[in-house]
């Protein structure tokens, strides 16, 4: 028995878990957003590839670019909760957490909103490069304030992050990071 790797369908944390005989059958419950389901839904289709609507280049494209090299596509963590929000190849909103928010990755659960944070704050790009991937920071006309490693981010502003850069929307802070399957290990 190992560790089974999972991805919540809602929020898009990974998650891991002791595998065992008829986990997929068993009830989970997100720890970052609190959605129940079996084991299975976790595993099951798109939830497995970085959560619903998902839709990177490796899962379209036998043979990619991004199945031959192996490198980190990386994620953004929550400073204030620990919440894990994985990246994938392509365009993606961050925002806060509500019922009628539309961001690809929504930040929050029920014990903490940031109600300066706005429902679809930022656009991270993932983009593949001749050396890799590069993390385009899109700033999208939130109302609400953005700052990269402490600096304003100005209207319009396009900049390529780094690992380490820590991004603040509202009073939330978040930090790009390489992928690290023991931090959200729940057993």
């Amino acid at each position: 028995m190992g560790l089974l790797s999972i991805v919540c369908p809602n929020c898009r944390s990974r998650l891991s878990i002791n595998d065992a005989p008829g986990i997929q059958d068993k009830m989970l419950t997100c720890p970052t957003c609190k959605f129940k389901a079996k084991v299975g839904v976790f595993q099951m289709g798109q939830a497995g590839k970085g959560g619903q609507g998902a839709s990177d280049e490796a899962t379209r494209l036998p043979g990619s670019f991004l199945q031959q090299a192996k490198f980190d596509i990386g994620q953004m963590r929550v400073v204030q909760t620990g919440q894990i929000c994985e990246l994938r190849m392509g365009t993606q909103v961050l925002g806060r957490l509500a019922t009628s928010g539309t961001a690809d990755m929504q930040i929050g659960n029920d014990h903490y909103k940031d109600e300066y944070m706005s429902r679809r704050h930022v656009q991270i790009d993932v983009v593949k490069t001749a050396y890799g991937v590069e993390h385009h920071l899109v700033e999208i006309g939130s109302k609400n304030i953005i700052k990269l490693n402490g600096k304003d981010i100005l209207r319009g502003d396009q900049i390529i992050l780094k690992y380490g850069d820590k991004l603040t929307l509202g009073k939330t802070d978040l930090i790009l990071e390489e992928t690290n399957d023991e931090a959200t290990r729940i057993i």
